[in-house]
């Protein structure tokens, strides 16, 4: 699920670039960037958790 949040904001705004809503689109696309920049600070930052 946490990774189909990004799909599913640019899906979003896909479709409001498609339907002529330029403004709408443009933030939703924001808001994708900042899911994604979210994530990766948090990915970045957290130890691994890798069994060897």
């Amino acid at each position: 699920m946490i990774m189909m949040l990004p799909f599913l904001t640019a899906l979003i705004s896909a479709w409001f670039t498609w339907r002529g809503h330029r403004t709408t689109a443009i933030f939703w696309w924001a808001v994708t960037a900042a899911i994604y920049v979210a994530w990766c600070c948090y990915h970045m930052t957290s130890s691994l958790k890798i069994s060897l």
